[in-house]
Parts: structure tokens; sequence; C-alpha cells
């Protein structure tokens, strides 16, 4: 029996741990719309383009059944402008009730009723620390109209109010027409609800949304959001924290406990230490010794040995910052080319060694794992994992003695040209056995647009899950379950231009901060980089979260059933405790070893066990590399930013006042600005429709086309209202750039361009067809940039960049023919072609033909055998011409 009593002991214990954690995880969810939510009002300093809107039920008139109507709700002011409108009240006899901040003579701050014309102030002093309820009464009877703000509350008799059928209710920037005022305050509004004679009809938490729309919680009216920034977000919203210029590739390494990042490249003689907690950065003028690493990121800090270790792999040189004396203890020069770009590599500290895998260089991508010891006389290790397809751009984490590796970009070959794709697989390597594991492969991306990972992912062991950046939407920070490969997106886009010749990026953990650190280092080929940090919180909500989802239903009854389950388990949590106390000695040994083990597990805290790195590749020989590997070549400027004579841009400015399609979409303002972060995914879906389709066809693209590629999961009215709202966020972007309009004709819509602004893409479809005697000239030099929207992956984007390429290759092979073009130019066109139709015989043997005439057969051949290898691939024949034949004919 008491065999039988230890064992149920055991397990109700267990039941009660469970229905704990039911209990917590149902009272988060019941109060999961904490202080940290609502919707900021954006006002001045913001330019007025970018204030925010908010119009209750989509701006339709509100009834009042001629019955005294309420508005409630919560307020934050913040101090940036603490002037203007919060919000109007109009009438459908034309008359407005407005809560306003105005500014006393001592510049005191106090809220403000205004109906008409008549101003009331409330005798209170704003309170920037705290929210504080405020509360806006109308009588449709009587005309008297009182504002509650906090404790104080003042009323007046409105005269135009009596009477009153419907009202309008906007908040922020009021964009009902005729009503417009352009002082808007600064503040942040919650728990938006309105009252008829004491019964709520509506409830607008301005928490949880489904994209610019929230849903009241009621009969699920919308409000409808312009430019809001959602408080609610902010756990899972990334901020730009640091951002610097370099003039040489710089390497990027991260204390987590101070949460400090380093930075330093070779071609100066400073450390710049960023402190992140306090926003400073120190310079450290470095007195002496050699900095090893040549290019990025070959950097990094560690932790349990307190050091700052430069390394370069290529030629096993390290360099460790001594603090006391400001210099590297290292006196031997880097001079070796970078070998292995974007591989990853990890800490080991079994035995003090670095670890990489994968990287590029010499137009190879290798599977080769290399274990470098910087504290020891050993030996460097190289091992070729054939298991793992050769790649770049892998992530990876050490894990006790398994390096997890996800994903990257590369071929079964290891050969640039043979069409690379990007990986969606994980892997363990055993570092003790070199045993390779495959945990799973997706085959394919989870979310349908391509990414690849930054260098190194964080474990987090109580859910056997990594954490990664990812290049989706421009920068999302991903978390993927170890067991089945199911990802979930934990944060907002950055929604960055991925651009730059050569791209790093890194995910960085404080765990005494509370945050994740993402670095970004953008580099052209030069060495010039820019280099970008943000923050977020570590504890953020999945974005699946954030959203009410497509159909909302009111949480009212959800609420309901949520309390029933509450009281449920409180009742049953009563019961086994009663039972439970009835063996208080079983219970007082078994909750000993409980809190033993509890503590044990709830002290683990997940880390990053690899600390950030670099992309380096190294110069070791290995019997599956040939002679090609050292093989040079001519790039191309649409793909390195180098200049030759015909890539010189001498008819356009496309970093000004231009929309650019070609190599990837971009947008800058009439001064020069990149606003390309500015476009959200819908936006730039909706700016490329219309210009796809005004290329296409001067009418443009009907309305109900529009509506169904874009909100086609909407009901009419739903997506009529989103469209509407996206297209005067756009035309505002627009204005930026220069004299834009999007035109409305027949139910079409179409985008015109005025004086002074340029879309590459349209102004080569215009080229096409005139006869300019510059046309060739300039349609060179605006197809040289690249491909048409290379990473946009849409599929009404298809037919058009199918027509698009055979118009492009029907007449760069025109121009390929003509007379009066040199060695570059000649070589631009047929690696233009190649990149429309990469088995285009004529591009292929001219471009053989003119690197061979330069004297770089080897180049030549190399570029042969790819083409030769992908014929036979698609066609199953081999290529009826040989070299010899391309070079003699």
């Amino acid at each position: 029996m008491f065999l039988l009593r230890k064992k149920m002991a055991h397990t109700f214990s267990r039941i009660i741990r469970v229905m704990f954690l039911t209990l917590l995880l149902c009272s988060l969810t019941l109060n999961a719309q904490d202080s940290q939510y609502g919707l900021k009002l954006r006002s001045y300093p913001s330019p007025m383009s970018e204030y925010t809107s908010v119009l209750l039920d989509k701006g339709d008139p509100i009834p009042t059944d001629n019955k005294k109507l309420t508005l409630n709700m919560d307020l934050l002011p913040r101090v940036d402008n603490m002037f203007g409108t919060v919000c109007r009240v109009i009438t459908d006899k034309g008359g407005n009730v407005d809560i306003m901040y105005t500014v006393n003579r001592d510049d005191t701050r106090m809220p403000m009723l205004v109906t008409g014309d008549t101003t009331t102030i409330v005798n209170v002093p704003v309170d920037y620390t705290q929210w504080v309820p405020v509360s806006l009464s109308m009588n449709p009877r009587n005309g008297d109209v009182t504002l509650t703000y906090g404790t104080q509350e003042v009323t007046v008799n409105y005269p135009a109010f009596k009477g009153t059928k419907s009202v309008r209710i906007n908040f922020g920037l009021c964009i009902i027409p005729t009503y417009q005022l352009l002082d808007v305050a600064s503040v942040s509004v919650r728990n938006i609800a309105l009252e008829r004679s004491g019964k709520k009809l509506r409830e607008w938490k301005m928490a949880r949304h489904n994209g610019d729309v929230c849903y009241d919680e009621i009969n699920g009216s919308p409000a409808l959001v312009t430019n809001g920034i959602w408080l609610y977000d902010a756990a899972s919203t990334w901020t730009p924290i640091y951002q610097q210029h370099f003039s040489y590739f710089p390497s990027v390494a991260f204390d987590p406990i101070p949460a400090t990042f380093y930075l330093a490249y070779k071609e100066k003689d400073d450390l710049y230490v960023f402190h992140s907690t306090e926003n400073v950065t120190d310079t450290i003028r470095m007195k002496g010794g050699e900095f090893a690493a040549l290019y990025p990121n070959q950097l990094i800090y560690i932790p349990s040995m307190h050091r700052l270790l430069s390394y370069n792999i290529d030629e096993e040189i390290f360099s460790t910052f001594n603090p006391i004396s400001h210099t590297w203890e290292n006196n031997v020069k880097s001079t070796k080319d970078h070998d292995y770009w974007n591989n990853t590599l990890i800490y080991n500290p079994a035995d003090t060694s670095l670890v990489s895998f994968g990287g590029y260089g010499h137009f190879r991508y290798n599977n080769t794992l290399l274990t470098i010891f910087p504290y020891s006389d050993r030996q460097q290790k190289a091992k070729i994992l054939s298991e793992i397809h050769p790649r770049y751009s892998s992530s990876s984490v050490l894990v006790d003695s398994l390096m997890y590796i996800f994903g990257g970009r590369g071929c079964p070959s290891g050969r640039q040209e043979l069409s690379p794709h990007n990986y969606y697989d994980m892997y363990t390597v055993n570092l003790k056995t070199y045993e390779v594991k495959k945990l799973w492969d997706l085959g394919e991306s989870p979310f349908g647009n391509e990414f690849m990972p930054g260098e190194n992912m964080i474990y987090h062991p109580e859910t056997n899950s990594m954490w990664m950046w990812a290049t989706l939407h421009g920068g999302t920070l991903l978390k993927v379950s170890l067991d089945n490969g199911k990802f979930e997106q934990m944060s907002l886009p950055m929604n960055e231009t991925i651009d730059g010749q050569t791209f790093y990026a890194n995910l960085y953990h404080s765990p005494d901060q509370h945050k994740f650190y993402a670095v970004l280092i953008k580099s052209d080929i030069d060495g010039n980089s820019d280099v970008s940090i943000f923050s977020m919180s570590s504890t953020p909500k999945t974005v699946e979260s954030l959203t009410q989802g497509e159909s909302f239903k009111p949480t009212g009854t959800e609420n309901k059933i949520g309390k029933w389950i509450l009281y449920l388990l409180i009742a049953l949590l009563i019961g086994v405790g009663i039972w439970w106390f009835t063996y208080p000695r079983l219970h007082s040994k078994k909750k000993n070893r409980n809190e033993s083990a509890t503590k044990t597990d709830t002290d683990k805290e997940y880390t990053a066990i690899s600390p950030d790195t670099q992309d380096s590749e190294t110069d070791i020989k290995y019997e599956n590399l040939t002679e090609e590997n050292n093989i040079e070549y001519i790039p191309d400027c649409a793909t390195t930013g180098i200049e030759t004579p015909q890539c010189i841009s001498k008819y356009y400015d496309l970093n000004r006042g231009c929309i650019r399609f070609l190599g990837g979409f971009r947008a800058y303002d009439k001064d020069g600005e990149d606003i390309t972060p500015l476009f959200t995914p819908t936006l730039k879906q909706l700016l490329i429709l219309l210009v796809l389709h005004t290329g296409g066809n001067p009418m443009g693209i009907a309305n109900s086309k529009l509506l169904n590629i874009l909100w086609g999961n909407k009901d009419d009215e739903a997506a009529k209202n989103n469209r509407n709202v996206y297209l005067s966020r756009l035309r505002n972007l627009l204005s930026r750039i220069g004299d834009v309009t999007v035109k409305t004709q027949s139910g079409f819509r179409s985008i015109r361009l005025g004086e002074g602004v340029v879309c590459d893409y349209l102004e080569i479809l215009k080229l096409l067809e005139s006869d300019d005697e510059t046309r060739r000239d300039r349609v060179l030099e605006l197809l040289f940039h690249g491909v048409l929207l290379p990473n946009t992956e849409y599929d009404y984007v298809d037919a058009f960049k199918s027509m698009f390429s055979n118009r492009t290759i029907d007449f760069l092979t025109e121009a390929l023919h003509q007379d009066n073009l040199g060695f570059d130019t000649r070589l631009h066109i047929a690696d233009t072609i190649l990149q429309h139709d990469y088995l285009n015989e004529e591009a292929l043997q001219i471009k053989c033909r003119l690197l061979h005439e330069r004297g770089r057969t080897g180049v030549a051949k190399t570029v042969y055998a790819a083409f030769c290898r992908e014929y036979k691939s698609l066609m199953g024949d081999e290529y009826g011409v040989t070299f010899t034949e391309i070079i003699e004919k």
C-alpha cells in the first residue's frame, strides 16, 4: 500500500505541475494584452506624410439613436510634441467635438475640450509617466458634452450637438474631407471603447491587429490605421542602435556579458568599442602589433578566456588584443587573399579550437570542416564532409560536442556556374568522431520566399530549438524545432535592403540584457562597408500571435469560455491540493526532490554557445581541387559594381528620383536618399503591380485584378478599404521620389512618371520602341545593372520576366554584332545575355573567344565546361561544338 501511495503521489505531483503551468498559461492568455500595448501616434518632428491617422468603424457613421454616446480611452502623453489633436468627432450636421492638448503662457501643456470653435481647458498638468483614463460623453438630447481627464471633469453645452443622429470618429491626423487639422499631439492610445446609454458597442484594445487594421472585440468593426506604431509589436521589432561606415572590410566580435561590440579592420590602427547598454562608442588607438584579419569577419570574443582574438585561417595567423598595452600580440602581416568567404565558424572550448565549415572561393563552394588551433602548436586539420553538399552562408552552433549546421547556398558539384540553390536542412557533426547525421531536410523554404541564415544560431534547450537571423523579408528572427524542422517567425521584418558585393550577418544573445542583437555588414568590392547593429527583446512574441487573423472572431465569447476554464482549473487544483495534503510525509519528500529537479531545470539559460566569427576562407590544397582555383576572372559591373567606361552612368542618375527594378528593387527619393526600407512587402507589391502592368498596357491594371491579387482573401468592402489605405501610403512615398502619380481611369489604375523621375524598366520599354540615336548605349547602361526583379518571387511577375527577357535577348543579340563595340562592352553584353538565357550558344561562343583573345583561356575553358554540363543536364545530349572549334571559328 505504501508503494502504491508513493507511486500515486509521484503521479499527482506531475499532475499538479502540469495544472500549474496550464493555469499560468491560461492566465497569461487572458491577460496577454498587458501594459505593453497601445498605438503610438506619429506626429512632429516626423514629416506630415508619416503622421498617424485612425478611422474608427473605417470612417463610417456611427448612429447615436438619440442616446448619450461615450467614447472611452487610455492616453499616454509623450514629450515629443504635446500640442494638437488627439481625436475629432464629426457629426452628421457638420459639427465637431475634439480632444486636444494646448500650451499655456508658461509653456505648461494641458488637455482641452473643443466644441465647434469654443475651447475649454481642463486644469490638470500633463503626466508623461503613466496612462491616464479619458472619457468623452456627448448627449444629443440636450447638447451637453463632458470631458473627463483622469480625476478632472469639465462640461459644456454645445447646441449644435442637439439632434445629432450619427458621428464619425478620427484619431491623430484627421483625414475626413474638409475637417483636416495639421497639428497632432504625440500620445499613445489604447482601450478605445464606445458606449451608448451605458451599453458597450465597440472596444478596440489596440493590441493585436491584422496589418493596419484593428478589429473591435465585440462585433469585429475595423479601425483603419495609417502610419501607426503598435506598442504590442515592440518585443518583436528590431530597433537600430548603431550605424557606421568603414573604408575597408570590418570584423565584428561580441562580448555577451556587458553586451559590448568590438569593431576593427586591417587598414586602420583603431579598435572601436560600442557599449550597447550606454549607446557609447570608445575608440582605442592601437600602439603596436598586427591585426591578423584581412577580410571580414575574422574577429571573435571568447568569454570563458576573456580574450578578443583576431585570426586569419588562410595563413594560420592569430593576434590577441592586449587591453593593458593596447597592442595586438602578433607581428606577422597578413598578405594572402581570402579563400573562404561566408563560412560559418564556432569556438570549441573542449580543445580551444576554432571550427569552420563551408565557404566560397575561386568559383567553388566547399564542404570542408577546418579545425584551427590558435592556442597550441597543433596543425590545422581539414576534413571534407561528403554527406553535406558544398555550400556557403550556412549557420552553426556548438551544443556539447555536436556542431549543428543549417542551410546555406551551393550545389552538389560545388561549382558556382552550375545553378546553385538554397538549402533548408539541418545536420549534426560530432567533433569527437566526425560522424555526420542529417536531422531533416525541408527541400524548399517553409515560407515560400527564399532566405539564407546568419553565421551562427542560438540553441534554446527548453524547447530543443534554434534561433537564427535570416534574410527573409529583409531580416527576420526565426525559431526552428530540431525535432521536426517547423519554423516560426519570431520578429517583424527589418525590411532591410540586402545588397552590396558581399554581405555578412550574425545573431548574438545577451542573457543579462535579455536581448538579441543582429549585426549586418554590407560591403562593396573595394572594401567600403556599412555596419548596422539592431537589438530586440529576447522574449519576442510570434508574428502569428501579433495578428487578429484574417477572419477575426470577437473575443467576448472566447474570454467567457476562458474564464470558465480558469474557474474549473482552480477547482481541480483545490481538490487535488486537499488530497495531496492528506499525505504530508510523502508530499514533503517528493517536494524536496521536485524542488531540486526544478532548480536544476530552471537555472539553465540558453546562450550563444558559439561566439561571433567571420566570413573567411582558407588556402589548403585538397585532392579534389584543381588549378582552376587560381583562375582570373573579369567580373561584370552588374554584379560587382566595377566601373568600366561602358558601365559609368552617362545618361542616368539611378541614385536620385528613381525606381529601380533591374538587379533588385530599389527606390531613391529626389534628394538621393535610399527609401527602399520604407516600402513594406504590401507597398512593394502594389508598386510592382502598377509599374509592370503600366509597362504592358498604358491603362495599367484593372481594379478587380489588383484587389484579387493583393487582398483576394478579404471581403469586397475590407479589400477596398485596404486598397485605399495602401494607395494613400504609396502616394506619400512616391511624392518623395518626385513627380509620380497613380492615375485612375475606367476601372484601371496606372502609374505616371513626370520630369526628373526614371524607372529603369519603363525606360527600357520606351527606348526599345524609339529611334533615338543614343538608344543602344542607353539601354545597355540600364541592362548592365542586372535582370528584372531577381529576388521577387510572385507568380504574377513570371510572365513579365519572361517577356522582358525575350525582348532583352533580341536587343542584346542584335547589339552584339555591331562593329563599334569595345572588348568590355561586348563581354558585358554576352554576360547579360547568359543571365537571361544560360544556354544561349551565341553568347557562350562570343564570350569564350573574347576571353581567349585576351589570354584568359583557362577562364574560357571553365565557362565552356560549365555550359556543357548544363546543356547535357537539360537536353540529354552532349553539346556538339568543341572548345577548339569555338576558338578557331
